[in-house]
């Protein structure tokens, strides 16, 4: 009789043995999966932030004159900066030319400042309605294309013409 209890503990020991590995193997699935969904969550909350961004700021230039709204007037030599926000429209998606100029003009980094997103890249361009450039091509910023960006375009008037205006974000990871 005791080799038999003796079998019936060897056969209940390799039952837990069998049993506890196969739980160690579930928790590792459970683990691995729930890590990749972690990182799936986060980068599409990442890009979901970054395309709200990159609409506020295509809204801001498309629809709004800026603040001051003559802003493109003011000189680099005045003493106060004036400028509080970016704004190329003369009216709601109507690119003024001299607005689209002096912006143009304006430091990348200063611009990155005045548009609040100075941990961000941005790339700006102004297309035909076809999707042609313009003569000369109208463009300002970096544009990057090995990275996770957002892109937004925006139908505007440019030049008494419909064009498009296509506005790029690139968070900095």
């Amino acid at each position: 009789m005791l080799i038999k209890r003796n079998k019936k503990a060897q056969v209940a020991v390799l039952d837990l043995f069998i049993a506890a590995m196969i739980f160690g193997i579930l928790v590792t699935a459970i683990m691995i999966t729930w890590n990749d969904y972690n990182e799936k969550i986060d980068k599409r909350i990442s890009q979901n932030t970054n395309l709200i961004r990159a609409y506020h700021i295509s809204d801001l230039l498309t629809r709004y004159a800026g603040k001051p709204s003559a802003w493109e007037k003011f000189g680099e030599d005045t003493a106060e900066d004036p400028l509080t926000i970016i704004g190329l429209a003369k009216e709601d998606h109507v690119i003024d030319n001299d607005k689209l100029t002096t912006f143009l003009s304006l430091d990348y980094n200063y611009t990155k400042d005045k548009l609040s997103i100075n941990s961000y890249e941005y790339y700006f361009k102004i297309l035909n309605i076809d999707g042609s450039d313009f003569n000369p091509v109208i463009e300002k910023g970096i544009k990057m294309n090995n990275t996770n960006y957002v892109t937004l375009k925006r139908y505007v008037i440019y030049n008494e013409s419909e064009a498009i205006l296509e506005f790029w974000l690139s968070s900095q990871e």
